[in-house]
């Protein structure tokens, strides 16, 4: 495993609402703290009038490209852009998942081995539907997975957190493994384990990590407490680390370590967020010692 982060890490400042810092800024300031590999956020840059809403954004793309190069950092894993299905009108949708096309299309042009893409949910006319909601999942993703495979991009399925009162498909393990298995494409599909997410669900992560085994090819390492999807480092909330750090050693997990933590330094203000950065990074090289000492 190698430490990798989200470029997500640093994008605000002072709890702004807006982007502070550009692309550009989040990769010269990671690769100056250490970091080697990084995670591209599409969804960062998905919304309002930034840069993967604009009909020059493959140029910009190609730009991030060029820059990351000349700072010698390469990239492992992506996040594509994503909506709530049930929140969307069908022209809002045709939007949403054009930018979702963007997003593979992207990751293909920056040489993205994985690119994370959240799983949705269908309601009925009653509630909930697992039955229905994994059929439009097989649907996506295999729609998905035609333009995935021309640009040689692997889809990672995450699993999801659910709050009071509402239901959604892939928080289990099960529901990404079955997923998974029915659409038999090893080669294009694997699995994204979200550490923040199963920790608001309770989930004993250790067993889960053991029953996804070497289906898992990407992470997305967070803490929190256990009530909201905070994103912050480990140790800032109340995950226990150690159990995962050996099943990951035990599955013989092949991806990188990659931190998604803006809000651990959202709130900082702007002198304060290489400093932390950089910590991140000593942080996430000391949380592979824990791996190979196998604690």
């Amino acid at each position: 495993m190698r430490v990798s982060t989200s470029t997500c890490i640093h994008e605000r400042a002072l709890w702004s609402s807006e982007l502070v810092y550009t692309c550009r800024d989040s990769i010269e300031t990671c690769a100056n703290a250490g970091y080697r590999v990084l995670d591209m956020n599409f969804a960062s840059y998905s919304r309002g009038t930034l840069p993967m809403t604009q009909p020059n954004w493959e140029h910009w793309v190609n730009e991030i490209k060029e820059h990351a190069e000349n700072l010698g950092v390469e990239w492992m894993q992506g996040h594509a852009h994503f909506y709530r299905w049930t929140k969307a009108s069908p022209e809002e949708k045709v939007w949403h998942e054009e930018l979702i096309r963007r997003s593979i299309i992207g990751a293909g042009i920056l040489g993205v081995k994985w690119l994370v893409i959240h799983p949705g949910t269908v309601y009925d006319e009653t509630w909930y539907s697992r039955e229905k909601s994994l059929q439009a999942n097989l649907e996506a993703y295999q729609r998905y997975a035609e333009l995935a495979s021309r640009y040689g991009v692997g889809i990672a399925i995450e699993n999801m957190f659910e709050g009071q009162g509402y239901r959604r498909f892939g928080v289990s393990a099960d529901d990404l493994l079955e997923l998974y298995e029915r659409l038999n494409d090893p080669k294009t599909f694997g699995i994204c384990w979200d550490t923040g997410h199963a920790h608001i669900q309770k989930i004993n992560q250790y067993q889960a990590l053991r029953k996804i085994g070497r289906r898992l090819t990407a992470l997305h390492i967070a803490d929190n407490k256990g009530e909201k999807d905070d994103h912050v480092a480990p140790y800032f909330g109340t995950i226990e680390w150690e159990p995962i750090m050996r099943a990951l050693k035990e599955i013989e997990y092949q991806g990188d370590f990659t931190f998604e933590i803006h809000n651990f330094t959202a709130g900082l203000a702007p002198g304060l967020h290489e400093k932390v950065v950089r910590f991140s990074y000593e942080l996430g090289e000391f949380m592979l010692t824990l791996g190979d000492n196998g604690r």
